[in-house]
């Protein structure tokens, strides 16, 4: 039988600090960063060319050889997907639970 190994273990294995994300924030930064797209390529670099090219063990190695390959690409992401959310955010302020309602009503329709 395979053992699993706990989303805990991986962490303490990979050297990854663990931030204390607020319950549903990173789900929301997933589904903002989708719209955004602020981790494509474009903005982020290639990551399996970058991983091709890496050969250090490390996360600390690993961090460094990304800095020095992409070295706006996390101040370039992180603006992307903050820009995204601040549209978001007034977007959310002008939801109510009229036009929610309005929604469903939408939504049924379609799927006649």
């Amino acid at each position: 039988m395979k053992k699993k190994i706990s989303n805990a273990d991986v962490a303490k294995l990979s050297n990854a600090s663990v931030y204390p994300f607020p319950k549903y924030t990173t789900m929301l930064i997933n589904q903002i960063n989708q719209t955004a797209q602020g981790t494509r390529p474009k903005v982020v670099g290639q990551m399996s060319d970058l991983i091709q090219e890496f050969d250090g063990k490390t996360l600390d190695e690993w961090r460094k050889f990304y800095d020095e390959h992409e070295p706006h690409a996390i101040d370039d992401a992180t603006e992307k997907i903050y820009s995204q959310y601040q549209k978001l955010k007034e977007a959310m302020n002008l939801i109510d639970k009229d036009l929610i309602r309005e929604w469903v009503k939408d939504f049924q329709s379609q799927t006649v």
